[in-house]
C-alpha cells in the first residue's frame, strides 16, 4: 500500500532506519511531551518501543517537503497495526494488557488493532489526520477488516482534568454490551463521573485530544471504563469501529 498526494506520502516502513525514526517520534510524543517513563537503556537512543513492535506493521506519514540531508522525507506521523493473524502468532493484542477483549474478539470477524498512534506536534491539524485515515481505510479494505480497535490516550494521570470528557464518552459512545471490552481492575477508571444532565459538551470536547475526536467522527464506540497507564503517563480509552457501520460519509470517502 502506498498513497502519495501533494507533499505527503502514507506507506509502511521499509527498513530499520525508518522503523527507528518512527520510534524516535514515539519517544518525542509519549516520553518527552507526555511524560511517560522508559527503561534507562533507551534514554540515550531516544526511542520508544516494546515487545509488540516485531509483530506489527508500522504505517508512516511522510512529509517530502521537509527533508533533512539525504533522507527520504520527514516522518511526521505513525500508527502501529496488528492483524489478528499476527496477534495469534505472537503475544496477542497489545490492548489486552489494559482491557478484557473477549466480548469483542470472540465474534466471528476480522480484526485490526491500532496502537501507538502519534503525530508530531507541529502537524496536528486535519490535513495530516486526513492522510492517516486514508491510509488506514485502504489497508482495512485490502484486508477485508470488519473491526478496528485499540486505545486512544489522554495525556497525564489526573482524572479530574478530563472528568467532563470521560463522562461525555460514557454517556454517548459506549459500545453494545455484547461486544464491549472492559478495562482491567488494576487500572480501571469509572467514566461515569459527571451527572448526565450536567455534562457540558463543549468543555468535554475541549478536554479531548484531536485524535480521539477524529475516532468519534469515524463512528467509533467506547469500551467500559478508562485505564490508567502509569508507565506512559496516560489515561486510555478503548475505541472500536465497526467498519461496515462506519459513518457513511467517512466510509465512502476513505474507502475510495
Amino acid at each position: 500500500m502506498n498513497l502519495y498526494e501533494d507533499r505527503f506520502e502514507v506507506r509502511f516502513s521499509v527498513d530499520s532506519a525508518e522503523l527507528k525514526a518512527s520510534k524516535q517520534l514515539r519517544y518525542k510524543v509519549f516520553i518527552e511531551e507526555m511524560g511517560g517513563k522508559i527503561k534507562e537503556g533507551k534514554i540515550e537512543s531516544k526511542i520508544e518501543e516494546d515487545q509488540f513492535d516485531q509483530y506489527c506493521k508500522h504505517l508512516l506519514i511522510i512529509d517530502h517537503k521537509k527533508k533533512f540531508g539525504n533522507s527520504r522525507g520527514n516522518i511526521v506521523g505513525v500508527i502501529r497495526l496488528m492483524l489478528e493473524s499476527e496477534a495469534k502468532g505472537g503475544l496477542g493484542f497489545c490492548s489486552s494488557k489494559e482491557y478484557n477483549l473477549r466480548p469483542l474478539v470472540t465474534q466471528k470477524k476480522k480484526y485490526l488493532e491500532l496502537g501507538r498512534t502519534c503525530i508530531d506536534v507541529s502537524y496536528r491539524n486535519s490535513l495530516v489526520l486526513h492522510y492517516l485515515w486514508k491510509g488506514l481505510g485502504c489497508f482495512s479494505k485490502e484486508n477485508d477488516i470488519d473491526f478496528l480497535f485499540g486505545v486512544a490516550s489522554f495525556p497525564g494521570n489526573d482524572v479530574k482534568q478530563i472528568s467532563m470528557a470521560l463522562s461525555f464518552i460514557h454517556n454517548n459512545y459506549l459500545a453494545p454490551v455484547e461486544i464491549r471490552p472492559k478495562a482491567l481492575k488494576d487500572g480501571f477508571i469509572n467514566m461515569d463521573i459527571v451527572p448526565e444532565n450536567k455534562i457540558d459538551k463543549l468543555k468535554a470536547l475541549r478536554e479531548m485530544p484531536s485524535l480521539l475526536k477524529g475516532y468519534w467522527r469515524l463512528g467509533a464506540m467506547a469500551g467500559e471504563g478508562a485505564f490508567m497507564d502509569k508507565i506512559l503517563n496516560t489515561i486510555d480509552v478503548c475505541i472500536l469501529i465497526d467498519v461496515l457501520n462506519m459513518t457513511e460519509k467517512y466510509k465512502n470517502y476513505y474507502g475510495k
